[in-house]
């Protein structure tokens, strides 16, 4: 088990890594978070929600995701309140108070870890398991099923890592094991020894202090990992710095200007990685924007998921963010993913504040359909085919899962496309105004590439021609560059790992 100092560390990261590892081993190896909280959630074949990250460690361990692998996820709504989430399947909205301080509630989230752990234990050689943000917090501990908890039911080797980049490493894994004796001394024999996370410069000058840390913990350091700056692999729940636009030279010379799209950031945004891909077309800039006054020069503005569709809308018209939009209809195209399709419309049905305490609001007016927000939560894989007049019809056939609980109502606008289910997305008659429900829409690489042309026949620019990318090939050249600096860096954790 990875634990961390704190949250940021790398411990997604590194586990990732170990699964890539001992799953090249030729082992059968599961990645385990107990609990998480983030909002970049994925669906797995079975239809339960999951942790992304936890997916995305899935296929660096070669297995398909499974609920079983983040039994607990909490989804932030607002500040004090999340959804809870056991086994895939949302329970309850619930305060942090409820969530640590009640018994019954303690008893099902526990319960729910250990059924996954006996799943795991079954059918797997080797369980890689994650902590979350800190390993030492003493107002956590007793109820903890996170870290040292969690631990102590997989009768995990702990291994704590630090992130030596932020500052304060030695001092940080240090108070950590001085904290963990003070709170819960049965826990500290299941620390093996740390990780330091993200170094750079000269090892022999750290020496000095690794033996002064070592000393006075009684635990090696396993490894000193150096910082990679351009790993492709998604964040956890944060957004990732995006660079610069860049050309191909395949596409010919570069344009006078490039492509700007701007994806509102909404305080409860919800998988903003969806667009990590279109930020990798040539000539793309991808960047995220928060007041009215960054919408100026765009080529398109994409409104994304949400957590809390209604509360985000309310501060987008309280910051007139979404004034400024609605004055953007018909001179931007304008593309609404999952919440962000939601907000579209003109109206938004929540009587029974289901979404947040502003209950039932107008829309954004840009599509002629009202949402409807119930108790049930669309949890869904599916292939979507292009519907007749799809300006993206080129791309061909997508895939991509949903996960809303609003429902848009009927309507008389053209969908977007057709499923064996019904049909998803909406289309404006007249205006370049498109929504959708589709998650990981962009990972299909011709709908990307046909998305970005669109655009860029809009501004009179020569379509891109040259190869599409590949996501899954760029995941796993990542995952086996991330595997390959484990093997050299952080030997002595693996050797470790295995027994040897």
């Amino acid at each position: 088990m990875i634990q961390g100092t704190g949250s940021h560390v790398g411990k997604t990261i590194l586990v990732a890594g170990l699964c890539r590892v001992f799953a090249r081993r030729g082992l059968k190896v599961a990645p385990f978070k107990a609990q998480n909280m983030a909002l970049n959630s994925f669906v797995t074949r079975q239809g339960e929600e999951i942790g992304r990250a936890t997916a995305v460690q899935a296929f660096a361990a070669r297995q398909e995701p499974l609920v079983h692998m983040n039994p607990v996820l909490l989804k932030p709504k607002s500040d004090i309140t999340s959804q809870l989430i056991l086994h895939g399947h949302a329970v309850e909205d619930v305060t942090a108070k409820d969530y640590f301080v009640a018994a019954k509630l303690q008893a099902r989230r526990t319960e729910a870890v250990r059924q996954s752990i006996a799943f795991l234990k079954e059918r797997f050689d080797l369980i890689i398991a994650e902590g979350a943000g800190s390993c030492a917090e003493p107002n956590l501990r007793q109820p903890d099923i996170a870290n040292m908890g969690a631990a102590h039911l997989l009768g995990a080797k702990v291994y704590i890592a630090a992130d030596i980049d932020m500052g304060g490493v030695f001092a940080q894994l240090l108070g950590s094991m001085q904290i963990l004796e003070l709170v819960s001394p049965s826990d500290l024999p299941l620390v093996r020894g740390f990780l330091i996370n993200k170094f750079r410069g000269d090892l022999e000058i750290l020496k000095p202090a690794i033996d002064f840390l070592e000393q006075h913990t009684g635990r090696r350091v396993l490894g000193v990992l150096p910082y990679l700056h351009d790993l492709a692999l998604e964040e956890e729940d944060r957004i990732r710095p995006r660079p610069g636009p860049r050309n191909d030279p395949r596409d010919g010379p570069a344009d006078a200007r490039d492509i700007r799209i701007g994806v509102v950031y909404l305080p409860h945004i919800s998988n903003a990685n969806d667009f990590d891909f279109l930020a990798a077309e040539p000539g793309v800039d991808v960047h995220f924007l928060k007041s009215a006054r960054d919408l100026e020069g765009l080529d398109a503005l994409i409104l994304p998921g949400t957590k809390n569709t209604t509360g985000d809308l309310a501060l987008m018209r309280q910051y007139g963010l979404a004034q400024a939009i609605e004055k953007l209809a018909g001179r931007t195209p304008i593309l609404g993913v999952c919440g962000g399709y939601q907000m579209l419309g003109r109206m938004l049905n929540d009587p029974q504040c289901l979404e947040s305490e502003h209950g039932s609001m107008p829309g954004l007016g840009l599509l002629d359909f009202a949402v409807t927000f119930g108790p049930r939560k669309v949890l869904v894989q599916r292939t979507y085919e292009p519907a007749p007049g799809n300006p993206f019809a080129e791309a061909g056939r997508v895939t991509g899962y949903e996960i809303h609980a609003g429902v848009v109502g009927p309507h008389g606008l053209a969908p977007l496309y057709t499923h064996e289910g019904g049909t998803d997305g909406a289309r404006h008659p007249n205006l370049p105004i498109w929504g959708a429900f589709i998650h990981d829409l962009f990972r299909n690489p011709r709908f990307t590439r046909a998305f970005v042309n669109e655009l860029r026949r809009r501004q009179n620019l020569a379509p891109l021609q040259g190869p599409l990318a590949d996501p899954q090939a760029r995941a796993n050249q990542a995952m086996d560059r991330l595997a390959d600096v484990l093997e050299a860096h952080a030997g002595d954790l693996i050797r470790d790992v295995a027994g040897a």
